[in-house]
């Protein structure tokens, strides 16, 4: 744990509503999309195994980087976004299928959602937080609470497909969780893992920021969260001491 300041400190207990940012903060993200991405290779070489032998992950996750970075700001579905990747992964290989970015996408889908559930600590975390405060999503995921188990414990979502691809950092995404939050900006607690998109986010947008860094990275210099937790075990003893 580390408060960055008293004025942090103070800042904390103004508090009313928390809001969570969801891939890699309540679920394993990476885990599952390499799964997608291993299951889209092994679909597009059995279609064209010439074609796709020095295809890899790693290839197909920067198209996606590629045309996410194109389509910025604008992204309002993320399955149309990984077959508008696809097809950019696929543009110069020559294929009697003309379906190699559909049968890629439904297969990296498929597998990505499958048997996905909650990091371990985040059910206990949420449970504590539950009651004494308003609780919400906000991400530039298409991942929602009920596909997760969660969907008790959230009174609201937002995310940026919904409102027109704006994302986080933008601090326009934290007005609108703001607004639905029922509070006023520093009334509101952003927790994700993304030193960038949620902690320079919430702090740009004078939205308290809690840094869950499960990994013991070290931030930029730049960058200063309220509190910094390795858990969300640790984040609700922190805002609720007398917590189990």
């Amino acid at each position: 744990m580390r408060l960055e300041s008293d004025q942090a400190v103070t800042s904390l207990t103004r508090i009313k509503a928390i809001s969570f940012d969801v891939d890699g903060t309540l679920w394993d993200f990476e885990g599952a999309l390499w799964r997608g991405l291993v299951a889209a290779l092994r679909e597009v070489r059995l279609i064209d195994p010439e074609g796709t032998e020095g295809f890899t992950v790693d290839y197909l996750d920067q198209a996606w980087v590629v045309e996410r970075d194109r389509q910025w700001g604008t992204i309002t579905d993320l399955v149309r976004l990984r077959h508008d990747a696809m097809r950019r992964a696929f543009a110069d290989i020559d294929t009697p299928d003309n379906g190699l970015a559909d049968r890629a996408t439904d297969a990296y889908v498929e597998e990505r959602n499958r048997n996905n559930v909650p990091f371990d600590d985040v059910v206990p975390g949420l449970d504590a937080l539950r009651g004494t405060y308003p609780l919400g999503t906000l991400t530039n995921g298409s991942m929602r609470p009920k596909q997760l188990g969660l969907e008790k414990y959230f009174d609201f979502i937002v995310m940026s497909v919904e409102h027109g691809g704006i994302e986080k950092p933008d601090p326009r995404i934290f007005e609108i969780a703001v607004r639905e939050a029922r509070c006023e900006p520093h009334e509101l607690l952003h927790v994700g893992d993304h030193i960038e998109y949620d902690v320079r986010g919430a702090n740009d947008a004078g939205v308290a920021s809690v840094w869950l860094n499960r990994n013991g990275e070290s931030p930029p210099s730049d960058v200063k969260p309220d509190l910094e937790v390795a858990s969300l075990r640790e984040l609700a003893h922190e805002l609720l001491p007398n917590s189990a």
